[in-house]
């Protein structure tokens, strides 16, 4: 039964008591000029599965604000081993050179079973 387990999670990632929410909030600011960027898709996922695919999109004052859900333990995917405390923030610019083109970041926090996580990027404009 545990080699049943291991397979099934191993294929279709954790079950739903797997995983907990957090809330993810912050600002995106340009590098270059310290003003907040807005177009930014902010997401979460951990390695190459969708299903755990999050996001939002920073406003006008480059704010984002949104929910995601995270491994409650180590997970599998492939048979390849991720540790929930690897959790991958992907910042995109999605609206290219309307207010900046920026190039893309990813950053890794340790959400730790806190509630929210506060993050604050700057990214660098592209010339």
């Amino acid at each position: 039964m545990t080699a049943l387990a291991f397979a099934f999670q191993a294929c279709y990632g954790p079950g739903p008591d797997m995983m907990y929410d957090i809330k993810l909030t912050g600002t995106v600011k340009s590098k270059n000029t310290n003003l907040p960027v807005k177009g930014i898709k902010v997401s979460v996922n951990n390695g190459k599965s969708e299903l755990f695919n999050s996001y939002g999109i920073t406003d006008e004052n480059g704010k984002f604000d949104f929910y995601a859900s995270v491994p409650n333990g180590n997970y599998y995917i492939d048979s390849v081993c991720y540790a929930a405390n690897n959790v991958n923030i992907h910042f995109l610019d999605i609206d290219g050179a309307e207010n900046g083109d920026f190039f893309d970041k990813t950053i890794v926090i340790d959400p730790a079973h806190k509630d929210e996580v506060k993050i604050n990027v700057e990214l660098e404009e592209k010339q």
